[in-house]
């Protein structure tokens, strides 16, 4: 188990915000960027490369970390629930949901300059982003026009969000495929697949366990598995599944089970992220080691090799890895 080193956090005296319709308040810390490291800390990424939420603080913001649990910054600085943070491709932003303009909102951060945008630019709930491959955009989950559905959004805010899904039923967590061609996502109780192109183009369903929740998706990067949270066993858990699909055939796994005889209310392991080379998954999970707050942790993809990550006393979650 790492401990990782607490650094001071030094406030910038101030930042230009990008323009937009809800500027927000440069409640934004100073951080020099990543794009130009390109040594891998523990051959597990570039340093500073993997972003998550922490309420260690006292309420939500949105930090970063070395990919082995080292040397945590804290990016935020915010009245408001700063959380499920995406870092970019390139490292030198970071997408991250809001409340600091009243209600939930999708914002960019760079890590250059300190400036913010906000891309999403509603009175509804935005939430969860998650960069396109090619970190020209954003998807996340809405419930602008009423339902929630997922939409898709230029990271630069160029652009008004589409709609990619149109269904009655709850659609939410969205992952991008590695090639950016399809979106992983919940619909109702499943997780499904649908085109990225187009609005509602040849869903497909991944999952079918009408009685219990599978949600939370993410794209391994070779493209060949996918990594969700499920409750199929009395509590949450992060499963394994082909890209084809949970069958009897090939069975979704269970990567995190927990110890018998443990209540399952003390277990909950959710909001899988891939490494880079797709050897290992974080995730944020409450156990009884972790005094019932989350903290994170990352294992091999086949569940072997379980590290905890974070000691926090608040709630450590949402991790992201580029």
């Amino acid at each position: 188990m790492r401990r990782p080193t607490v650094l001071p956090v030094i406030v910038a005296a101030a930042f230009s915000l990008v323009a937009c319709d809800h500027p927000a308040a440069p409640n934004v810390l100073k951080v020099a960027s990543s794009e130009s490291a390109l040594t891998d800390v523990g051959n597990h990424g570039p340093p500073g490369s993997l972003v998550f939420h922490s309420a260690r603080s006292g309420d939500l913001e949105i930090y970063r970390m070395n990919p082995d649990g080292t040397d945590p910054v804290r990016l935020t600085n915010s009245p408001g629930e700063d959380d499920w943070p995406d870092i970019s491709p390139n490292g030198r932003y970071v997408a991250f949901a809001s409340t600091r303009t009243g209600n939930r909102e999708i914002f960019v951060l760079d890590l250059a300059d300190g400036s913010l945008r906000n891309v999403s630019q509603s009175p509804g709930d935005d939430n969860w982003p998650r960069w396109s491959p090619n970190g020209k955009q954003i998807a996340f989950h809405s419930n602008r026009d009423g339902n929630y559905e997922i939409y898709v959004v230029n990271a630069d805010g160029s652009s008004s969000p589409r709609r990619v899904t149109n269904n009655p039923l709850l659609d939410q967590w969205p992952d991008w495929s590695p090639d950016g061609k399809h979106i992983a996502f919940r619909r109702d109780f499943d997780v499904f697949v649908i085109d990225a192109d187009g609005e509602e183009q040849n869903p497909r369903r991944l999952t079918n366990l009408p009685t219990t929740i599978d949600q939370m998706p993410a794209w391994s990067p070779n493209g060949q598995q996918i990594a969700f949270m499920s409750l199929r066993e009395g509590y949450c858990a992060v499963f394994l599944m082909s890209v084809d699909g949970d069958t009897p055939e090939h069975p979704a796994v269970n990567l995190t089970p927990k110890a018998s005889g443990d209540p399952s209310s003390q277990w909950c392991s959710r909001a899988p992220a891939w490494s880079r080379d797709g050897q290992r998954i974080y995730f944020q999970s409450m156990r009884p080691g972790t005094g019932g707050t989350a903290d994170l942790f990352v294992m091999n993809a086949d569940g072997t090799g379980l590290e905890r990550l974070t000691v926090s006393a608040g709630e450590d979650g949402g991790p992201r890895v580029r």
